[in-house]
């Protein structure tokens, strides 16, 4: 076997050689280029839609709570007498009460069984005027002052008034009441927060009045007329009025005859039931 003594390659290696390099240069014209990928895939991305959140709805402001009412007290009908009541405790009611008055105060402070802490600025044979005049009358150590000055040196919760028996005989019954009305004034200056009672002229006994020679004018005619003007002057200064009396008269309107000690004063009974009156009508 003779081998051709020509080196060139074969026709056919020539041929192959050609063929391969078309295959790569195919090859490298059909893969796409990255860089251009990359932006044609950033335009074409769906671009993200932000969504604000949505707002929360506003907390209702709480509502206010309501202030509760002040229950009120109804104010008294100041034409009428305080009318009865449930009893009060005696001693807890008049532990800072004050009574003004007369010698029928002075016994019902002694006869009635009241507690010891109520205060009495009493005299005998005192009236509305003295006490409006500033007469002295009450011991305070050596000297003596007015029931007013007196009055001013406490603070009480309560003032009970019992004067007229007195004035009978020398006041007209406006008069009377007038500077009943001014006194009442002159009171409320020194005892603002006190309540204040007036005490109805309790009647007499006639037949033991005229068995002790009581005064002339000391009668029950006289007295309701004074009582009748002393309605009227509590109703105007808006003061509680209370009527002893029923407590204390019989079917006639006379001071019941076994109570009563000298036709105007009474006995212990008398002043115990008088006692028991005042705790029944407190008023509101």
């Amino acid at each position: 076997m003779f081998s051709s003594p020509d080196h060139t390659p074969p026709r056919w290696l020539f041929v192959a050689l050609t063929l391969c390099l078309a295959a790569i240069f195919a090859a490298l014209m059909g893969r796409p280029d990255t860089a251009s990928l990359s932006v044609q895939a950033a335009e074409t991305a769906p671009v993200a839609t932000i969504i604000p959140p949505t707002p929360a709805a506003p907390t209702p402001a709480p509502a206010p709570t309501p202030e509760p009412t002040p229950e009120t007290t109804p104010e008294p009908d100041w034409s009428q007498p305080v009318p009865v009541g449930e009893a009060v405790d005696q001693e807890e009611w008049f532990s800072d009460a004050v009574f003004i008055g007369d010698s029928r105060t002075d016994g019902f402070r002694l006869f009635s069984g009241i507690t010891s802490e109520a205060d009495f600025l009493v005299h005998t044979g005192i009236t509305v005027y003295d006490v409006g005049d500033g007469k002295n009358v009450i011991r305070r150590g050596d000297k003596k002052v007015s029931i007013l000055d007196a009055l001013a040196e406490r603070q009480y919760g309560k003032v009970y008034i019992s004067l007229g028996v007195n004035e009978l005989g020398y006041r007209a019954p406006e008069n009377f009441a007038e500077t009943y009305g001014k006194l009442i004034d002159a009171i409320r200056e020194r005892e603002e927060d006190a309540a204040i009672y007036i005490q109805s002229i309790i009647p007499v006994n006639t037949e033991k009045c005229k068995a002790n020679d009581q005064l002339y004018y000391v009668t029950n005619e006289n007295i309701a007329a004074y009582n009748e003007t002393l309605s009227a002057m509590a109703e105007e200064k808006k003061v509680r009025l209370v009527n002893v009396a029923e407590a204390l008269i019989d079917e006639n309107g006379e001071a019941v005859k076994d109570l009563s000690a000298d036709g105007v004063h009474f006995k212990k009974d008398g002043y115990i039931l008088w006692l028991d009156y005042l705790t029944t009508h407190t008023g509101p």
